[in-house]
């Protein structure tokens, strides 16, 4: 009789070990899957971008990576394109992002841009310009004139803006959303970008006016490499003559010859604004770096010389970490 009441008592016992390590075992794997916005239930297989994305997107420390080599791969780039990325309720926004590179850069410093700035981008806002007619990771065109040689040097890159956005605004024309774009902003390959602040800089313009905007302090046109905007009211006008701006005299680089072209052609205000930067952020900690802006810094929008991805992608983590949208 005693037997059979331990008996009883033991198989009460190991039915209530296994229940509690049940509703252990599920606690653990609901808290890891609200924890981790990459892990996946279907069959898709995640990507180190998912896992990057997440990362920089929502600041988690526990998915750093310092192998930055592989960061944007051709998953990602089908995802970002299917819209994978870009949440269904949030505004695609009124700016086109034009980036210029070459064949050298794609898997180095555009998969970078990609996986930081790029993939917060809506797909229909973003374009690379450059030598190369398509990529599986890039949302890429070709832009240089057939007959010039290949690879393409520094002479023949200095064309792509003119042409680049030439392309863009007969795409724009075409596309279902042309009348959704407001401005187009230049930048380089090595240009690091703050869409948030460069839209709280676009709100401050009527983007009916024919105005470009940058670092206007270098003489003619802009500071090479920190970029600038162009407003509707200006890049429609551009096609008819943009593609045939070259460069004269002692202007050499496209971002003094394309805008100094422009306002010789149509009229338009070249606006100043010390948000943009042609420099590094370590570059403003010098003397030198202080004189480049004689009046003062603003909130930053962009930062040129951003070669090195571990450089580029801790400064996006810094500003993901103060700034939201």
């Amino acid at each position: 009789m005693r037997l059979r009441r331990y008996r009883h008592l033991l198989i009460y016992l190991i039915f209530a070990y296994i229940l509690f390590f049940v509703i252990c075992f599920r606690e653990k794997l609901q808290l890891t899957t609200t924890r981790s916005p990459s892990v996946t239930t279907s069959d898709t297989p995640t990507s180190k971008a998912q896992i990057i994305r997440s990362e920089l997107i929502f600041n988690a420390s526990t998915r750093y990576q310092l192998d930055l080599s592989n960061c944007w791969t051709d998953l990602d780039y089908q995802q970002w394109k299917d819209g994978k990325y870009f949440p269904a309720s949030k505004p695609k926004g009124n700016i086109v992002y034009m980036v210029q590179t070459g064949e050298k850069n794609l898997r180095t410093r555009c998969d970078i841009m990609m996986c930081t700035f790029g993939v917060t981008l809506h797909p229909s806002r973003l374009f690379f310009v450059g030598e190369t007619p398509s990529d599986s990771r890039l949302p890429v065109y070709d832009v240089v004139e057939p007959n010039t040689p290949r690879p393409v040097d520094r002479k023949g890159s200095m064309q792509k803006v003119a042409q680049g956005l030439d392309m863009i605004v007969n795409k724009l024309r075409e596309g279902d959303y042309n009348n959704e774009i407001e401005w187009i902003m230049v930048m380089d390959d090595d240009t690091f970008i703050s869409p948030p602040n460069l839209n709280l800089l676009a709100a401050e313009y009527d983007s009916q006016r024919p105005v470009m905007i940058g670092q206007h302090t270098c003489k003619v046109g802009f500071c090479g490499g920190g970029g600038y905007l162009i407003s509707r009211a200006l890049f429609v006008q551009l096609p008819a003559f943009v593609k045939k701006c070259r460069p004269h005299d002692e202007l050499w680089d496209s971002d003094q010859f394309v805008p100094d072209c422009i306002r010789r052609k149509v009229q338009v205000e070249l606006i100043d604004r010390k948000e943009f930067n042609s420099q590094n952020p370590e570059f403003y900690s010098t003397p030198l770096g202080l004189q480049d802006h004689p009046n003062g810094f603003g909130r930053a929008v962009t930062f040129h010389y951003m070669k090195t991805p571990m450089k580029y992608v801790n400064l996006w983590r810094l500003h993901q970490a103060y700034m939201r949208e």
